[in-house]
């Protein structure tokens, strides 16, 4: 039995986010069981805290750096590492994929008990086998991602474009893919002077029903979050069209942005050619292989929630326990219900799950967990800070009024307007984006998805604030220079 205590004494970097235990349970393994597997290296310990609902994820920092000191020494070794993990990453997410299609196939209704519990230990397994390859992420962007803005500053003193420029990927984000095929309808809909009509008659157009459907097919998924699933029908996407006319979103110009990437592609060789530190150049193409990978990452554990969720839902309407509450539950724990519902209500409150190789886990509940996470804690008082920087993902500047969203449900406070402060975003945070002036995060590297979203947005954004959300209080008022990285109190 391993010794917990003994992870109080490491440094660990928190990500926090709305998350339960059921849909971060394969994450979780796949850090110490699957990537190690795969790889040869991986994370000694994970640690999850769940208040409500509310997710921390924990990485230690001494974890990060051995990750980032390993892929570095593959890539030196093998000059074919970076295309290696990219093939493999590839593979593996289409063959669980597959595997994961085969769940819609089954009547959950009508199936076993039995066949229910086997399938969602099945369903766990793929997600964690999902994950084998795409945990090098935080490996590389934690630990490498200011050295490369200092890097790019120094090759470029005070130039704010060549940093983005640099940074830009070199493929579009499933999400601009998504919202660029959604202009295009809207395009269509626009010619067809159907741009005031109303749902209905939109949709009694058949091409654009058609359109519309096959869109829905594609992303239905899309907002999917590491709290639940969300199908999206064929009128919340005309909605979402209908939205754009509303607002008068110009996304004439998304259009043409999102199909000038050979030129913006142009623009970063260009810039590259003129880079003489060749660390710098080393750690771009690097940079350029994480962002396919962690996108990818993103796209299809969307995706495989949809089947978690579909049949844990099933297991809940079985043993009538409310699927919020069955979200604690342990692939192991199955033949245990319902006598462990009790238990499942005390971890939704406050629980730590503990993983570690050699599939050990430990399980803390109530006020165990909720000391433990305090030990691990580094709280620092930030009251009297006015002033909180970070690094720039989004240009531009602008003043407003903040408002706090550490989870899902706090996003109806989101007015337009609003400077949205967020610990991460996820895809459910999308709605509250589309209103918001500028994003500010207390996490998340270049690659992450505030990052891009704003990009899209063309609003400004910066992240990795560390302290944001502890700092600013809802009406604040503030000033955001995206260009600089810098927020102020007024």
């Amino acid at each position: 039995m391993q010794n917990i205590n003994n992870l109080l004494n490491k440094d660990w970097y928190f990500q926090g986010f709305n998350g339960v235990p059921a849909v971060l349970y394969g994450p979780a393994w796949s850090m110490v069981r699957d990537m190690p597997n795969f790889l040869g290296f991986g994370y000694s310990a994970c640690i999850e805290y769940f208040n409500n609902d509310v997710c921390y994820y924990l990485y230690a920092w001494e974890d990060l750096n051995k990750i980032r000191d390993e892929l570095l020494k593959h890539i030196r070794v093998n000059k074919n590492y970076l295309e290696f993990l990219l093939k493999s990453d590839e593979k593996i997410c289409k063959s669980v994929l597959k595997e994961y299609k085969l769940f819609s196939k089954i009547n959950l209704s009508k199936a076993p008990v039995k066949k229910l519990f086997s399938a969602w230990r099945q369903a766990n397994y793929l997600y964690a086998k999902l994950l084998s390859v795409s945990h090098i992420v935080e490996g590389f962007t934690l630990t490498n991602e200011d050295h490369i803005r200092a890097l790019i500053d120094k090759s470029f003193p005070g130039d704010t474009q060549a940093l983005l420029i640099l940074t830009t990927p070199r493929r579009h984000s499933f999400m601009s893919t998504e919202h660029h095929d959604l202009c295009l309808i809207a395009r269509s809909i626009k010619k067809m002077k159907l741009d005031k009509a109303g749902l209905e008659k939109i949709l009694d157009n058949k091409i654009i029903n058609k359109e519309i459907t096959n869109h829905q097919k594609k992303y239905f998924w899309k907002l999917n979050g590491y709290t639940s699933a969300k199908f999206l029908d064929k009128d919340y996407f005309t909605k979402e069209i209908q939205e754009l006319f509303a607002k008068k979103v110009n996304f004439e110009k998304f259009i043409k942005d999102f199909e000038n990437l050979p030129k913006r592609t142009k623009e970063k060789n260009t810039l590259l050619n003129r880079i003489k530190d060749q660390e710098l150049f080393d750690l771009l193409k690097i940079s350029d292989t994480i962002f396919v990978i962690h996108d990818r990452r993103k796209e299809y554990m969307t995706q495989a929630i949809t089947y978690l969720e579909a049949i844990l839902g099933e297991i809940a309407k079985r043993f009538q326990i409310p699927l919020m509450d069955l979200h604690y539950i342990r692939p192991s724990e199955l033949e245990k219900l319902p006598k462990l519902w009790p238990e499942l209500k005390k971890r939704r409150k406050s629980s730590v799950y503990i993983l570690f190789p050699k599939d050990e886990e430990i399980l803390l509940t109530g006020e165990k967990a909720k000391k433990y996470f305090e030990k691990l804690e580094k709280n620092k008082n930030l009251e009297k800070v006015s002033e909180i920087k970070g690094n720039s993902a989004s240009p531009g500047k602008v003043r407003g009024i903040v408002k706090v969203c550490r989870g899902e449900k706090e996003l109806v406070k989101m007015q337009e307007g609003d400077i949205l402060v967020a610990c991460m975003t996820q895809p459910e945070f999308l709605p509250a984006m589309k209103k918001a002036s500028a994003v500010i995060t207390d996490e998340g590297g270049l690659t992450c998805h505030a990052a891009i979203v704003a990009r899209e947005l063309g609003i400004p954004c910066i992240i990795g604030t560390k302290f944001a959300t502890k700092i600013l209080k809802d009406r604040d008022i503030v000033e955001l220079d995206a260009n600089s990285g810098i927020i102020r109190k007024i």
